[in-house]
């Protein structure tokens, strides 16, 4: 399996291209039968090169099922043995977007329910650079080590 990250110039996400593969590559280390890589352009032409027979998409609501169904008829229009498959996430995970957990991160609120832990980690010192200067200093590796730690300071 290819998980692939668009570098997409019609967005301007919160993490680089090479962040986010540096964290999906850390979350996937495990997996022997896992590669993630980056590409532009079109999913159809990317799929083609790296022998993919499917795309894998995910769908959370109304909204999201329209514009990938749009996509996927293009894709087959494009490339008709390229199948596209799209799952839903588990119910309680169903409004979770990338807009939204960036939002409750900028509020101070509690992602970690939200997120993997590194995603979350990543989150709090990209939108508080104090967080990951401290962490460093101090050689703190963990989002809870940091919070003890930062406790600690202020007693």
């Amino acid at each position: 399996m290819v998980v692939a990250v668009l570098r997409n110039p019609e967005k301007s996400p919160l993490f680089s291209v090479p962040e986010r593969r540096n964290m999906l590559e850390a979350m996937t280390e495990g997996l022997d039968n896992v590669s993630v890589e980056t590409f532009d352009g079109l999913t159809v032409e990317y799929a083609m090169s790296v022998g993919a027979s499917a795309v894998l998409r995910g769908i959370r609501a109304i909204s999201d099922y329209e514009y990938e169904l749009q996509m996927a008829l293009m894709n087959r229009k494009l490339q008709p043995s390229l199948e596209t498959v799209f799952m839903m996430p588990a119910e309680k995970y169903s409004y979770v977007s990338s807009r939204l957990v960036r939002e409750v991160a900028q509020l101070g609120g509690n992602i970690d329910c939200l997120v993997p832990a590194l995603v979350a980690q990543k989150l709090r010192e990209k939108i508080d650079p104090a967080l990951k200067f401290v962490a460093d200093e101090l050689g703190i590796s963990t989002v809870r080590e940091r919070k003890i730690s930062a406790r600690k300071k202020k007693s």
